[in-house]
C-alpha cells in the first residue's frame, strides 16, 4: 500500500509538471536559458563568442542531465523532468535512510513533500538534485561505520563525489553530517574515514584549476536565532508567508516527532542536528556575494532528527501511518491545484513568447514580482528568460554573469544588468539603456511608460499588453515584428492587447 501510494503520487506530480507551461520556481527560467545557450554554443557566430562552457563548477550534475534530455525534449521540458526526477529520487533516498535507521517505513512517504521545499520554489535545480545524493551518502556512511568494507567505502566515496559534482553547498552540508558519524564505529578510524579523501581529491584535480570559486561580493554576518520559527514553512514552501504551508509543515514535524523513539545513546548522532540548527542561525547571510544560503539548512533537518533518535517499535496499531499518508496526499493535491492557478497567472508570459519575433534582446523591468498563488514567492522575477529557449536572442539579466555558472560570459563581455538590477526596477535608465535592447518587458499593475521612458518615449512602441505585462519595442524591433506577422500571415494589429 505504501509503495503503491508513493508511485501514484509521483505519477500525479509528473502529469501536473508536464501539463502546465511553467513551474512556480523562481530561478527555473534562467536555468532554462542556460541550457538553451549550451545547446547553441557550438553554432557559428559572427565576431567574438559571447559565452563559454565552464565544466569546472560544482553545479554540473543536473545541468549535464538536462542538456542531454534537451536534445529531444527542449530546455524547459528537460528541466521539468530533471526536477521531477530529483523529487522522486529524494523520496527514494529518504526511504533508504528510514530503512537504514530502522524507523517505521510509512515515514518514507514524507520524502515526497520534503523534496518540494524551499529549494524547489526558488528554483535551485542543482541543489534539489543534490539532496537525494546527500541522503544516499548519509545512509552509506551509517552502513559503512557499522561494517567498513571496500564496497561500502566505494559507495560512500561515490555518493560524496556525486553530491559535490551536483551542488557545492549541498556537499558541504552533507560532509558536515557524515564526518561526525564516522568518528565511532567498527574497525579502525582510518578505514572508516578513508572515503572522505575521494571528494578532496576530486576538488584538487577538477575544481581548483578552475575559477568558479571566486567571490562576487561581500560576506555578511547576521545571526538570526528567532528565524528558527520559519523552519516548518521552509520544509514545504518559500517562506512563512505561506500560512497553509506553515500549518502543513508543523503537522509534518509533529508526525515525525511522534514516530520517533527515545534519543540515541551515541553522542555523535546529535552532531548533525546541532550543526544544522547552528548553521541556519549563524551562517553568513551573504557568502562572497552569494546568498541567502541559510534557509537551505532546513532541507536536512528531518533526516538529522531521524539520526538523533532510535526507532519506535510500537506503531503497529497506531493512527500515525494513516495520518502520514493523508498529509502527503493532501499536500500533493494542494500543489497540483495551485499549479493550475499558476498557469492562469503566467499565461500572459506564454502569450508574449508566442507573439514576439525571434532574436530579440530583452530587458526585464519587474515591479511586482510576487505570485498571487504562492504567497510572497517572487516567481515572476525571471519570467522573461523563458523567451530565450523558444526564440533565442539575449536577456539583459543572465546567470552567465556568475563564475559558478555552467555557461558564462566570455571574459570580453560586460554584463548589462548587474548589481542586483533585476530586483530593482528603479535602476532602469532609458537614457543609458534604451539603445542596448530591442524589447522592454515590464510587469506592473499600471502603465509606467511615462516614468520609465520619459523624453525617449517616442522611440518605443507598446507591442504587447496582457494583464500586468507590457512589452515595448524599439523601432528596429517593430520592423522585425511586422516581418514576423507577415511571414506568419498574422492578421492582427501591431499592438497585441488582452485585458483580464
Amino acid at each position: 500500500m505504501r509503495f503503491a501510494l508513493a508511485v501514484a503520487l509521483s505519477a500525479v506530480l509528473l502529469g501536473a509538471f508536464l501539463a502546465v507551461p511553467y513551474l512556480p520556481m523562481v530561478d527555473l527560467p534562467q536555468h532554462a536559458a542556460q541550457i538553451s545557450l549550451w545547446q547553441r554554443l557550438s553554432a557559428p557566430s559572427a565576431g567574438a563568442p559571447l559565452f563559454e562552457l565552464n565544466l569546472r563548477t560544482p553545479y554540473l550534475g543536473a545541468y549535464a542531465l538536462a542538456r542531454v534530455l534537451a536534445t529531444w525534449l527542449g530546455a524547459v521540458p528537460a528541466l521539468k523532468l530533471v526536477v521531477w526526477a530529483s523529487v522522486v529520487a529524494h523520496l527514494a533516498a529518504f526511504d533508504l535512510l528510514v530503512r537504514t535507521l530502522g524507523h517505521p517505513r510509512w515515514l518514507s512517504l514524507l520524502g515526497l513533500p520534503l523534496g518540494l521545499g524551499y529549494g524547489f520554489y526558488f528554483g535551485f535545480v542543482s541543489f534539489i538534485a543534490a539532496l537525494p545524493l546527500g541522503l544516499l551518502a548519509i545512509s552509506a556512511a551509517l552502513r559503512h561505520r557499522e561494517r567498513p568494507t571496500v564496497r561500502s567505502g566505494l559507495l560512500l566515496a561515490a555518493a560524496l563525489c556525486a553530491t559535490l559534482a551536483t551542488h557545492g553547498f549541498a556537499f558541504g552540508m552533507t560532509l558536515a553530517i557524515v564526518a561526525p558519524l564516522l568518528l565511532r564505529g567498527s574497525g579502525a578510524f582510518v578505514w572508516r574515514a578513508a572515503p572522505l579523501g575521494a571528494p578532496a581529491l576530486l576538488t584538487a584535480v577538477w575544481l581548483m584549476p578552475g575559477s568558479s570559486g571566486r567571490s562576487i561580493g561581500l560576506t555578511i554576518w547576521d545571526p538570526r536565532f528567532l528565524d528558527l520559527v520559519q523552519v516548518p514553512a521552509l520544509l514545504l514552501s518559500a517562506s512563512a508567508a505561506d500560512v497553509v504551508a506553515t500549518v502543513f509543515g508543523v503537522l509534518l514535524l509533529a508526525l515525525v516527532l511522534l514516530s520517533l523513539g527515545r534519543p540515541s545513546r551515541a553522542l555523535e548522532r546529535y552532531f548533525p542536528i546541532l550543526f544544522l540548527i547552528l548553521g541556519y542561525c549563524l551562517f553568513p547571510l551573504s557568502l562572497g556575494g552569494f546568498g541567502p544560503l541559510h534557509p537551505r539548512f532546513a532541507a536536512f533537518m528531518v533526516p538529522a532528527l531521524l539520526i538523533a533518535f532510535e526507532p519506535r517499535t510500537d506503531l503497529e496499531h497506531s493512527m500515525l501511518p494513516g495520518l502520514i499518508a493523508a498529509t502527503s496526499v493532501a499536500w500533493v493535491g494542494l500543489l497540483v491545484h495551485r499549479l493550475v492557478e499558476f498557469e492562469q497567472e503566467t499565461r500572459p508570459v506564454a502569450d508574449f513568447v508566442a507573439r514576439m519575433p525571434a532574436g530579440l534582446s530583452i530587458r526585464p523591468i519587474v515591479f511586482e514580482r510576487t505570485s498571487q498563488v504562492f504567497p510572497e514567492l517572487p516567481a515572476l522575477l525571471h519570467m522573461s528568460a523563458y523567451y530565450l529557449p523558444e526564440k533565442a536572442g539575449r536577456q539583459g539579466y543572465s546567470f552567465a554573469m556568475y563564475p559558478t555558472s555552467v555557461i558564462r560570459y566570455a571574459p570580453s563581455v560586460t554584463p548589462t544588468m548587474d548589481h542586483g538590477a533585476e530586483w530593482h526596477p528603479e535602476y532602469f535608465s532609458a537614457r543609458d539603456e534604451l539603445d542596448q535592447y530591442d524589447c522592454f518587458l515590464v510587469h506592473s499593475s499600471t502603465d509606467r511608460s511615462a516614468e520609465l521612458f520619459a523624453e525617449r518615449a517616442p522611440e518605443v512602441t507598446l507591442a504587447f499588453h496582457e494583464a500586468g505585462w507590457w512589452a515595448y519595442l524599439s523601432r528596429s524591433a517593430q520592423v522585425a515584428l511586422r516581418a514576423h506577422d507577415t511571414e506568419g500571415q498574422h492578421e492582427q494589429p501591431l499592438v497585441f492587447s488582452r485585458s483580464k
